[in-house]
């Protein structure tokens, strides 16, 4: 297989210098830039932005201008066979680890809502015991309020009939 550098064919690449300019070749795409492009979908926040040539360039797959019918129509006019094959299989890489970072952002997604939707489980089972026992206290409490009352009711009757506590009837502690 010929590469551009090592073509003999003077149409194609007359100084053995590949065709491919700087406004076509992006920067090397690590793992970086995919992450930074999966946290900016889903809103986390990008790490260390990448600098890219030109911010606006519409040939440049980085920019927020690109323009992927320009990025073609130059790809075709201006570079060779090998040249377009190797882009085109460094664009379905590129895509690939995308596709296989948003699949393990999915799934991830997935397991933590699993694990919340457990956590929320466990918790309504624990509530719903909480409530039988509220229940209970409830009405311990109004026991104690009923039991309560009437005790200051009968100490209230005997203040006030004169036999008080000291006739060793009933004293409370």
């Amino acid at each position: 297989m010929a590469t551009p550098s090592s073509s003999s064919s003077p149409a194609n690449n007359s100084s053995n210098v590949p065709l491919r300019s700087s406004t076509l070749s992006p920067p090397p795409i690590g793992n970086g830039r995919a992450r930074d492009l999966l946290r900016q979908h889903y809103g986390l926040g990008a790490s260390v932005p990448v600098p890219s040539g030109k911010p606006n360039d519409p040939l440049d797959m980085d920019s927020s201008a690109f323009d992927a019918a320009n990025y073609y129509n130059q790809m075709l006019a201006t570079s060779s066979l090998p040249t377009l094959l190797k882009q085109q299989n460094t664009i379905s890489e590129e895509i690939r680890q995308l596709d296989g970072e948003r699949q393990s952002l999915v799934y991830n997604h997935h397991h933590e809502l699993i694990g919340a939707s457990d956590t929320i489980r466990a918790m309504k089972s624990r509530a719903e015991n909480l409530d039988s026992d509220m229940e209970k206290l409830m009405a311990a409490f109004s026991e104690i309020s009923r039991i309560s009352a009437k005790l200051a009711t009968e100490i209230e009757l005997e203040t006030s009939s004169g036999t008080g506590t000291n006739g060793g009837e009933r004293t409370l502690e």
